[in-house]
């Protein structure tokens, strides 16, 4: 209960605080400042002079200001020199002295808990108002869950830990308890960009009393700060919860000494493979390191993409594991856990293991959850290296493609929704079947949408030509009546793009994949780049190509080829393997014209419902007698 009741204490001097228009930041470091007086009265009593312990300085608000700077000055300086230059005396200058003297007379109203219950409420405190109230991406806050799931992932006992985007420390502060419940310790080496959030980070750790630890302020990309008489300082394990899609300078680092890029620069939109390279060249030679990526981080071609062939290369990569969407505040997007390990035990040795854990969470106010069966399956699954179908499944570096990393090109069983409902496809069993195979390229041409002009383009003359965007394909048919004009000058360019009939359309973008077949072309169409063109060669028919796009299997094999975090994208290259069977003509002809003729004549016995219900409301709506208080537009 004490505890409890100091927790809502805190929650209560901050909402006095932000009422000050202290910015978030301000005050949760002045809320941890204060903390860190009240701990130090705890544990340091003797050391503390009566006139400076937290009892006397907050004991009335007349002069507070200068008595608790003070006694900030004083405990930076006397009881950890990480705490050095810690505390920000502007946020209290900036603070009228009765609003101070009312926010430490809230965190007195209760009687204070011991230190261990004061850390504890720190550190939900720092997830409350860091993790679960902001929506900036600048400061990465991972949910609690994810930070102990990756310091399980490492197995962190003893030795040192580091993080060179540290911010609050949270992440470290879960390797150090990991290690303590396993009766050893570690050494914790922070480093981070933000000066404001590196201060929050040595106070939490000094709150936790972790007593072994560095922490330095700085660009940990290009200058960082734990180095030696031989380059880079190294560590046993690196855990990192780095900045998504940072824009980085190569530039600067390109002719360093250090050799953290041997396997290749990272371009410049491309921060998230730098702080990875960062990291490995930061472990020992026994080294582990685990970090969260979003999904392009896995696939992504060009600079990144020779980057990862050289990890497999070097056999560096121990694990891939897909989370759910939607677990952080200020993001949706999808994200995974890559673990790096530089001493794989020898039945791991030239293989990765991908967990995909990315259908298991807890939904709640609009946020997924990972439940503690989910982290604790994800644990145990990773530490055994047990493979479960459609859930985990070692994978030989021989067999990786291209140094794609994309979880679903790698698991032969995955649920997918089909017309006939959600079903779970094996994708072994159908490589396996005797039925003839062809690959999509052999038995259609690809062509891309186009890009459409700008809209200040658009406005310009020229001759218009219908065009055909996502909207404008419902339920498997082109809706040419509201097709849109766009002008163009170059008419060689716009035939190019012109749909044909039997050319079959998909959706390039988006998760719901939308396939259309041209049955008719009214008149010239362009398709936009929102679609994929196909058109079926001659032996090939073009509605029983469109019937096995929409079949589980073909659902499987269009979902593993899309790309893409925030949105998902079909790229001609990943279409272009997908398998088709590859049956007589004659066959396909009859089956096309199946499914056609059920899709019709299930949309006619809609439309017949629908027409049905409306007849008999409107005749039960007389029966209410009420029928005469309104009138149907027409």
């Amino acid at each position: 209960m004490k505890e409890m009741n100091f927790q809502k204490a805190v929650w209560q001097g901050m909402d006095i605080l932000q009422n000050e228009e202290l910015t978030l930041e301000e005050s949760v470091h002045m809320t941890m400042g204060s903390l860190t007086l009240i701990v130090i009265e705890k544990l340091h009593r003797e050391e503390v002079s009566e006139h400076e312990s937290w009892s006397q300085v907050t004991r009335s608000g007349y002069n507070i200001k200068p008595r608790f700077i003070k006694a900030m000055e004083i405990a930076q300086h006397t009881f950890h020199p990480v705490l050095q230059g810690t505390f920000n005396m502007e946020i209290i200058e900036k603070l009228d002295e009765g609003v101070l003297f009312q926010f430490v007379s809230v965190l007195n109203k209760y009687q204070h808990p011991e230190a261990e219950g004061i850390a504890r409420i720190t550190e939900n405190f720092l997830y409350h108002f860091l993790e679960e109230q902001r929506s900036k991406a600048e400061q990465l806050i991972a949910p609690r869950s994810i930070n102990e799931l990756l310091s399980k992932l490492l197995g962190v006992q003893k030795g040192s830990v580091y993080d060179g985007t540290a911010g609050t420390g949270l992440l470290l502060l879960e390797a150090y308890k990991q290690a303590k419940q396993a009766g050893e310790n570690v050494t914790v080496y922070a480093q981070d960009v933000n000066e404001d959030m590196a201060a929050i980070g040595k106070i939490n750790l000094f709150i936790h009393k972790v007593q072994s630890f560095e922490y330095e302020a700085g660009d940990t990309l290009i200058e960082p700060k734990f180095t030696d008489e031989y380059g880079l300082k190294t560590f046993d394990y690196v855990t990192m919860n780095f900045p998504f899609g940072l824009t980085w300078k190569p530039e600067l680092v390109k002719n360093e000494l250090y050799g953290r890029f041997v396997y290749g620069l990272p371009p410049k939109k491309s921060g998230d493979m730098a702080f990875i390279l960062h990291a490995i060249a930061s472990l020992k030679e026994q080294g582990k390191a685990a970090f969260i990526v979003p999904h392009g981080v896995l696939f992504r071609g060009g600079a990144e993409g020779k980057i990862r062939e050289e990890l497999i290369r070097n056999d560096l990569i121990e694990g891939v594991i897909s989370l759910p969407s939607n677990l952080f505040s200020f993001t949706a997007i999808p994200l995974a856990l890559l673990i790096v390990n530089k001493a794989k035990t020898e039945e791991r040795k030239e293989n990765i293991f991908f967990i995909d854990a990315s259908a298991e969470f807890q939904k709640e106010r609009g946020r997924n959850y990972l439940r503690d069966q989910d982290t604790k399956k994800i644990i145990e699954t990773f530490i055994s290296g047990k493979e479960t179908p459609g859930y985990s499944k070692f994978v030989s570096n021989s067999d990786i493609q291209e140094g794609s990393l994309n979880i679903h090109r790698y698991f032969d069983v995955d649920d997918v929704d089909s017309p006939i409902g959600k079903v779970t496809v094996n994708r072994k069993s159908f490589l396996n079947s005797e039925l003839p195979k062809k690959a999509l390229q052999d038995v259609a041409e690809i062509y891309r949408g186009m890009n459409m002009p700008s809209k200040a383009k658009q406005e310009e003359e020229g001759t218009k030509y219908k065009v055909i965007q996502l909207t404008d394909v419902q339920d498997g048919d082109i809706l040419w009546d509201q097709l849109q004009n766009v002008p163009l000058n170059d008419r060689r360019k716009a035939e190019q793009y012109f749909v044909q009939k039997g050319d079959i359309l998909v959706s390039a973008r988006g998760t719901a994949i939308k396939i259309a077949v041209v049955s008719e072309v009214k008149e010239d169409a362009i398709l936009s780049h929102n679609f994929i063109g196909l058109r079926p060669m001659g032996n090939t028919h073009p509605q029983f190509l469109k019937a096995y796009l929409e079949s589980p299997v073909g659902q499987y094999y269009l979902n593993s080829s899309q790309k893409g975090t925030a949105v998902k994208v079909i790229s001609i290259k990943e279409i272009a393997d997908v398998l088709v069977p590859a049956l007589p003509y004659e066959k396909q002809k009859q089956i096309g014209e199946s499914f056609e003729h059920t899709d019709k004549a299930y949309k006619l016995a809609l439309q017949e419902a629908e027409e049905k219900r409306v007849q008999d409301y409107h005749q039960l709506y007389r029966d209410m007698e009420i029928s005469v208080a309104f009138e149907q537009e027409k």
